[in-house]
């Protein structure tokens, strides 16, 4: 499967699949890493193991996805 990278989404789609079926965001970052799953998450952001499709044997890699959660504002 592949995982959506929008925030807002995070759909899983079909191998291969170019655009996310459910909001059409492109699936492979920089025409190369495409996510798999999500493997961690806390305040900070999100990290999904991934492929390397640029190399011919495509090893597994992560991407981590820097997403911070508004704490609170200063007054």
């Amino acid at each position: 499967m592949t995982q959506c990278l929008n925030p807002d989404c995070l759909k899983s789609n079909p191998p291969q699949t170019i655009f996310c079926q459910s909001c059409g965001e492109k699936l492979v970052l920089a025409e190369r890493y495409r996510a798999l799953k999500i493997i961690g998450q806390g305040g900070f952001g999100r990290t999904f193991q991934a492929v390397d499709e640029y190399k011919p044997s495509k090893p597994f890699c992560v991407i981590k996805q820097f997403f911070p959660q508004a704490q609170g504002t200063k007054t």
